[in-house]
């Protein structure tokens, strides 16, 4: 009788640890589906979107490109270049369009009404096919004559150097002499080689005239890897390129200069060159002429100035970057500005979307080679559902 009493209890105790293991698994095989599933539609609606941005040309197909902009007349969103038949090629206006900064731009929350992504949030950012990290310095005892420079070139994945880089340099300086005009120099282009461990450097001297001092100096490096190129900017001194920034749209150039640049260099400033860059090419296109009405000067607004021109063929040539010099009175001197976009950054040209990225559950990732003005970069677009 004991016996048969114990194998049923024995039996009891071993159900019940079935069925308890059963309870606790069934949750848990759940969690993990609806994970997996929560992730597979986070994916498919991240690759919808990533295809509307970068394949899509938006409506009206040349909404970047109008000037002054109002965001309230774009009805669908796309980057893509309308008058390029090739996958992936972005409109470099457009893309502006997405700086906060802009004169003119599409804010966060209107983008996700457009793509209908009132219940997500995302991130998109542009980057570099290869990380550049690079230094300038103008050298010299008492009289300033040469520009030494420096890069390396790295694999953005894992920071692997890049040997045999091939680094295009251009070098623009300025220069002074007390109590007569300042000057401007363009070098010819070089072409140099990086090492074993990514990395390039040279000293270039410059032909300055004589009694003049190098007082600015900016590289326009034009590296390419493997058949893709991209450009960055070198000076000692990225606090410039800061406060004044460079904006295309159409055949309008709009140069923008933050109150803060006035610490920097105060007093009246006049543009007094424009030129575009293709190929390790500068070509004038404005020479500071009191051609154009002198109320495209300067425009106040709410902590900066902004000086805007149109010039035919702009849109059409296309230039992978601009340089403008203006002239800064007290003191007398002139200062180089390059744009679009933030090209002296090392790695990360462009991003839009919050400033953080919020706490989620499931997020997804996905990048995509693209042209931007001739350049190869990588988009990625990170893409969350938001919290209820």
């Amino acid at each position: 009788m004991v016996g048969e009493l114990y194998d049923y209890m024995v039996g009891l105790v071993i159900v019940g640890i079935i069925f308890i293991s059963a309870v606790s698994a069934v949750p848990t095989i759940s969690y993990v589906n609806l994970f997996q599933v929560n992730q597979q539609q986070l994916r498919n609606t991240a690759l919808n979107v990533f295809n509307a941005m970068l394949l899509g040309t938006g409506y009206p197909s040349d909404w970047g490109s109008s000037f002054p902009f109002n965001e309230s007349n774009v009805d669908s969103f796309g980057l893509a270049y309308s008058r390029e038949s090739s996958l992936y090629v972005l409109d470099s206006d457009k893309v502006q369009r997405l700086d906060q900064e802009s004169p003119g731009y599409l804010t966060y929350s209107h983008v996700r009404e457009l793509l209908r992504l009132e219940d997500y949030g995302f991130h998109l950012t542009i980057f570099r096919p290869f990380t550049v990290n690079h230094d300038l310095s103008i050298l010299g005892d008492e009289t300033p004559t040469r520009v030494w420079f420096a890069v390396n070139v790295t694999r953005m994945e894992d920071g692997r150097p890049i040997p045999n880089a091939q680094v295009k340099c251009t070098i623009m300086v300025t220069a002074e002499k007390l109590k007569l005009e300042p000057v401007a120099i363009i070098t010819s282009p070089e072409t140099y080689f990086t090492d074993l461990l990514g990395h390039c450097e040279a000293s270039e001297p410059i032909d300055v005239p004589e009694g003049y001092t190098l007082t600015d100096a900016l590289a326009v490096l034009e590296i390419s890897v493997a058949g893709m190129s991209t450009i960055v900017v070198a000076r000692e001194s990225q606090e410039i390129q800061n406060y004044v920034k460079i904006y295309t749209f159409g055949d309008t150039i709009t140069l923008k200069m933050r109150d803060e640049f006035e610490d920097t260099a105060p007093g009246e400033k006049r543009v007094l060159d424009i030129s575009s860059y293709n190929d390790g090419e500068l070509m004038q296109i404005f020479d500071g002429s009191d051609a154009l009405p002198p109320d495209l000067k300067i425009t106040p607004g709410e902590g900066y100035v902004t000086w805007s021109a149109t010039f035919p063929g702009i849109r059409v040539t296309n230039p992978l970057l601009l340089l403008y010099t203006l002239r800064v009175k007290n003191p007398d001197r002139l200062i180089m500005i390059a744009g679009p976009l933030s090209l002296g950054e090392a790695s990360k040209v462009f991003s839009f979307g919050p400033d953080s990225e919020p706490f989620y559950d499931v997020a997804t990732k996905l990048r995509r080679y693209i042209i931007i003005s001739g350049m190869i970069y990588i988009a990625e677009l990170t893409l969350w559902r938001e919290q209820m």
